[in-house]
């Protein structure tokens, strides 16, 4: 594995910077509408509300890895912004991993260019949660497709999604072979948006409840793993590869935190010293320093492996687990370092806490990452 980074890929990062820090950091703790459309605009135009998407289909075709890098950026800038983008891909994956020419033909467009949008996944509901022994929403076969019923919550994109990849079982008797994931237009009659949530970060996202009330699907929209048509091992592969992404997201907020933290232990004065030089402080400093980078070399890890087509899911497993991890501790230590400052409403330090609060609970708690990583040791 060759940690350098390609000229292609540094010349990525500087030009996503220069737009996040230009189009994107001063305006990410606004939190209105107009904000928010402004920003989706930016990273239309540079073409990276998907960027995964080949580029026979308009996008920009990046590798896992080099998608990675453009998540840590985005997340540096807007926890909120990276979070659409990570829903998105999560959304685009089955298609990329086993949709027909004709679902890339018609879906992926509509994630790419300057007036591309956002994509939804939809697994988690009310009742059982993202356990896929117990998915209640069902597609019930009809002589030209199917009928969709169900309720998906805690859903990223609610609401402002192109298109939503919905899980759903095609036997309602609860077997994980028959799940299967249909791709449903963001305006299919059927939809309905039941409650946007007030969620505690990210607050740029769109979460919440959708209802499919009789959603009617051709049989052209369903994605069938190469499996034997079953869903289940096309679900796993995509958690997976979501499960990198956040890792990817979590560095890019540790890295915000720290970079907070650095500022202030620079300026701060005490006994006519910057508090950066009392041991207390650089040792905290150094501990976070090293926390990130430790994350971010499991990220990317995961990230190359994916990419090489290796065996992925134990290491995308750790990268998730380890660095939503990370993430938390290094933001309450950066708000210990800002003392009061850390504790005010409305600041970054203090928005950045509570982007990273989620993180242990998207794409699989921290506990079920656990479960994963130790059944197969």
């Amino acid at each position: 594995m060759d940690l350098s980074l390609t000229r292609e890929q540094q010349e990525l990062i500087k030009s996503v910077q220069e737009m996040a820090n230009r189009d994107i950091k001063p305006f990410a703790l606004k939190g209105s509408s107009k904000y928010k459309e402004k920003m989706l605009l930016a990273m239309a135009r540079m073409n990276l509300l998907c960027p995964t998407v080949p580029q026979e289909y308009g996008g920009l075709g990046l590798d896992l890895f080099s998608t990675a890098l453009v998540v840590e950026e985005l997340a540096a800038a807007s926890p909120g912004m990276a979070a659409i983008v990570a829903a998105t891909l999560h959304a685009a994956e089955p298609i990329l991993l086993a949709g027909t020419e004709q679902q890339k033909s018609e879906f992926l467009p509509l994630l790419t260019g300057a007036h591309g949008g956002s994509a939804a996944f939809a697994l988690t509901e009310s009742a059982g949660g993202s356990d896929l022994n117990n998915i209640a929403s069902y597609a019930e076969a009809v002589p030209d497709g199917y009928l969709l019923n169900g309720s998906k919550d805690y859903m990223i994109n609610a609401g402002m999604a192109r298109f939503i990849s919905v899980v759903a079982a095609i036997d309602n008797r609860g077997k994980k072979s028959s799940l299967r994931i249909f791709l449903v237009p963001g305006s299919a009659a059927g939809i309905v948006t039941e409650e946007i949530y007030q969620t505690s970060g990210i607050n740029l996202t769109s979460v919440g409840r959708v209802k499919f009330d009789d959603v009617h699907i051709m049989d052209q929209q369903v994605v069938k793993s190469r499996e034997a048509g079953s869903g289940y091992l096309l679900l796993t592969q995509t958690f997976d590869v979501g499960r990198a992404l956040v890792g990817a997201l979590a560095v890019g907020i540790a890295r915000a935190a720290l970079e907070q933290a650095l500022d202030f232990a620079d300026n701060r004065l005490q006994s006519g010293t910057p508090i950066k030089k009392h041991q207390a402080v650089a040792f905290t400093l150094a501990d976070m320093a090293t926390d990130i980078e430790m994350a971010r070399l499991m990220t990317w890890k995961a990230c190359w492996l994916i990419d090489q087509g290796g065996d992925y899911s134990v290491a995308s497993a750790m990268a998730k687990l380890a660095s939503s991890s990370m993430a938390q501790r290094v933001t309450c230590s950066a708000a210990d370092i800002l003392g009061a400052r850390g504790y005010l409403h409305g600041t970054l330090i203090e928005q950045l806490v509570r982007d990273a609060r989620v993180l242990s609970t998207i794409e699989g708690t921290n506990h079920i990452q656990r479960l994963l990583i130790s059944s197969q040791l």
